[in-house]
């Protein structure tokens, strides 16, 4: 595996894996598209800087805001919730994927 396929991969675990959980949306294009491996989301009456504060007390590490992207968060109606960003690295496992995964499941 070449490292792009790999975080391609891990990618979509996460696209996935998320939009299979009640209540979360991901936004962007398809990870099969030539895209960063970065997935911005979020997790239906909760908050982003909620979400990613409670992640962080179980060690998932995410980050939350509008990245400077104001008027897209604008137009999606996110200006209050904001949203939430994970992404994958060259030392990015399938299992820490699955535990950001398994930690939203648990905020649901």
């Amino acid at each position: 595996h070449s490292i792009n396929s790999r975080k391609k991969d891990l990618t979509n675990l996460l696209w996935e894996g998320l939009n299979a959980l009640e209540g979360v949306k991901c936004y962007g294009v398809n990870p099969e598209a030539n895209r960063t491996p970065t997935i911005a989301f979020t997790v239906k009456d909760i908050n982003s800087e909620d979400v990613t504060r409670k992640l962080a007390e179980r060690g998932i590490f995410t980050s939350n805001g509008d990245f400077y992207a104001m008027t897209v968060i604008e137009k999606l109606g996110l200006s209050e919730q904001g949203l939430v960003r994970a992404g994958c690295a060259i030392y990015t496992t399938a299992d820490e994927a699955e535990r950001l995964i398994e930690g939203v499941k648990n905020l649901i």
